[in-house]
């Protein structure tokens, strides 16, 4: 009997460095290449692959990198043609192909574009506006095609429900988890606050450049990195960068890490996540976590972050401050963190999803 075979959109996970997205697909193909499975997996990039990348996935599955012009070219002509023998395909990241005689599984991370201009500031490129609109009627019809999902967390579960009208028992919750381990808790912390930047305002940084100017005079340094470099002059022109702030761009897991490790902590003022695996991130390597209360932040907290509840800069200078100036709480929210990051695990998440895979194949 010949074995089926599913056709994955692995994109973002060949692309370094990563983000979010790229992250989930590169760890869940890591950990799904150790499981004994009776189907097997074919990959699907595009031509912006990482050569060490493939290379290092080669050696479990054939990949095959797709010309296209653009992403919708890649999404619904050049990988719907390629993958037309396929028993099953995955969408990885929000969209699929519309039209397929295979069934398809899709994991929806957020629901986050139905949430902007709602939740939290709605101004994004004119680039950007064709796309979101195609990634929005796309993601409402293949929702309804999908004969499983999957997602992140179980607030994002609830959320998918609700905004698109789709039943809970078919979406499937298969949490991330830290790509970095570590056992030791680096004591005492370096003398800086440690923020993820983005350029989406949903990522809140306007709150973060005022939060650091009410600590100036405190003497409290802030490092915002993960900045696109092309990104770091508009950041520069459009917003105002107190003296207490360092911008840096995108840097590699090794140098995340030691600022994770390194930093007095880290701060996550995100206004609304699917997931929110920075806070995992910086938990598993002893970094305490301040971020706030919406979305699945709590759900991925737990009780080892320190939440601040309101958008007002002072809350969030106040906060900073209570943790970086009290070493008992700084340390109890380090080893808590660390405990947290724990109980989450790759294994589990490429273990769920191979359960759907051989739900959805009848296996």
């Amino acid at each position: 009997m010949t074995r089926p075979v599913i056709g994955i959109d692995a994109r973002y996970g060949m692309h370094s460095p990563r983000r979010g997205i790229g992250e989930y697909i590169y760890q869940l193909l890591r950990h799904l290449a150790d499981i004994p499975r009776p189907y097997d997996l074919y990959l699907y990039a595009d031509e912006r692959a990482d050569n060490e990348t493939i290379k290092q996935f080669r050696s479990a599955f054939p990949i095959e990198i797709l010309k296209a012009p653009n992403f919708f070219w890649w999404e619904q002509l050049a990988m719907p043609y390629a993958a037309r023998s396929m028993s099953l395909i995955h969408g990885t990241a929000n969209i699929g192909p519309l039209r397929t005689r295979q069934p398809l599984v899709l994991t929806v991370h957020d629901v986050i574009e139905w949430h902007r201009g709602k939740d939290f500031g709605g101004q994004i490129p004119l680039r950007h506006h064709l796309s979101r609109l195609y990634r929005m009627n796309a993601l409402n019809y293949l929702v309804r095609k999908s004969s499983l999902i999957f997602t992140v967390s179980h607030h994002a579960a609830q959320d998918i429900a609700a905004t698109l009208n789709v039943p809970i028992d078919n979406i499937m919750v298969t949490p991330l988890a830290p790509k970095y381990q570590s056992d030791n808790i680096m004591w005492p912390k370096k003398p800086f606050v440690l923020v993820l930047g983005a350029m989406d305002p949903r990522k809140n940084l306007a709150l973060v450049m005022k939060t650091a100017a009410m600590l100036v005079r405190r003497g409290v340094h802030f490092k915002v990195v993960g900045i696109e470099s092309h990104h770091l002059s508009r950041v520069m022109q459009e917003t105002v960068v107190p003296d207490n702030v360092e911008l840096c761009s995108m840097i590699n897991d090794v140098a995340l890490a030691d600022l994770y490790a390194e930093a007095s902590c880290f701060v996550y003022p995100s206004l609304y996540e699917g997931f929110g695996l920075p806070i995992l991130e910086a938990m598993s390597l002893g970094c305490p976590v301040i971020t706030g209360t919406n979305s699945s932040l709590p759900e991925i907290g737990g009780d080892a972050a320190f939440y601040v509840d309101s958008l007002d800069p002072s809350h969030w200078a106040d906060a900073i401050w209570q943790v970086i100036t009290h070493p008992e709480q700084q340390k109890n929210l380090a080893e808590r963190g660390q405990q947290r990051a724990g109980r989450f695990d790759w294994n589990k998440t490429a273990s769920l999803t191979d359960e759907g895979y051989r739900r959805v194949l009848g296996l």
